[in-house]
């Protein structure tokens, strides 16, 4: 008995629809979204924010990052058109770490800048602050130059704003990177900063290991006499008198002047505080 025909097989309903809504037509009804049209008198900037976003997704999970890094620069242009600039720096901040994959540290700096501007714009200055430090960390190892003057960047944006105190983590974190590139004097230089918003922020604690730090970094440049006009100036301060980072920067001081090595561990494995600087 002759078997009926089978029927040929349709396409599945749901095949049009994936293409339909594949990462580059999103990108391509986005891009219509943000023009005008007969009917339409000015571009539709929400709706095209949640397009560009649902590209930008695909695009990501696709692994084309630079496409996603596009799309996710446009959702943010859009959301900014719209005045939601909150959106617009968390996508210009994912537009970075999409640049840090790509290997391409100047984007990461360009793109932190804006994410910074945009959270500035939405009233939120702290979070633009730490925005930058962020992506400070993602290109530390590519650009550590550029790095430290994201972190210097965003403590100079807490102080204007009277936000001393949150500023501990990226004075560390520049300090460390300089010692990391051999530029001691600068590290120093930077504790002394950090030093001054301890005084101003009243961490007292904090401010007696930031001038140890700093004596510290003058030694590793070979700058004796500048670590010495640095113990100098701190004794003057109530509150570094007799404390321990006092203690251990006057018998590193004398360890050097007399050139003796092994007082010289004897001082730094005797103070945990030795350790508040991030030795390269």
């Amino acid at each position: 008995q002759p078997q009926p025909k089978r029927a040929g097989r349709s396409t599945p309903p749901s095949a049009a629809r994936m293409s339909e809504s594949s990462a580059d037509a999103l990108l391509k009804k986005a891009d219509k979204k943000m023009s005008t049209t007969l009917m339409r008198w000015k571009p539709d900037y929400e709706a095209a924010s949640q397009l560009y976003e649902e590209a930008a997704v695909k695009f990501k999970a696709g692994g084309r990052k630079k496409d996603a890094m596009i799309a996710f620069e446009k959702c943010a242009e859009a959301n900014e058109q719209s005045g939601n600039d909150w959106h617009a720096g968390k996508h210009l901040e994912t537009c970075a770490q999409l640049a840090k994959d790509i290997g391409t540290p100047a984007d990461v700096v360009a793109y932190a800048e804006r994410a910074c501007a945009a959270y500035c714009t939405a009233g939120r200055g702290q979070t633009g602050a730490e925005a930058l430090c962020r992506c400070a960390k993602l290109i530390e190892e590519k650009d550590a130059e550029a790095a430290v003057q994201l972190y210097l960047r965003a403590c100079e944006m807490l102080e204007d704003e009277d936000k001393h105190v949150y500023t501990s983590d990226h004075y560390r974190a520049a300090a460390a990177a300089l010692m990391r590139q051999d530029k001691f004097s600068e590290a120093a230089e930077v504790m002394l900063k950090y030093a001054q918003a301890c005084d101003v922020s009243g961490s007292k604690q904090s401010q007696c290991k930031a001038y140890l730090s700093a004596v510290i970094a003058y030694f590793y440049a070979g700058q004796a006499v500048d670590a010495q006009a640095t113990y100098s100036d701190c004794s003057d301060i109530p509150n570094f008198q007799s404390s321990d980072e006092q203690k251990t920067a006057y018998a590193l001081l004398n360890a050097y002047r007399d050139a003796d090595g092994d007082a010289v561990k004897a001082a730094v494995a005797k103070s945990a505080a030795c350790s508040f600087l991030e030795a390269p």
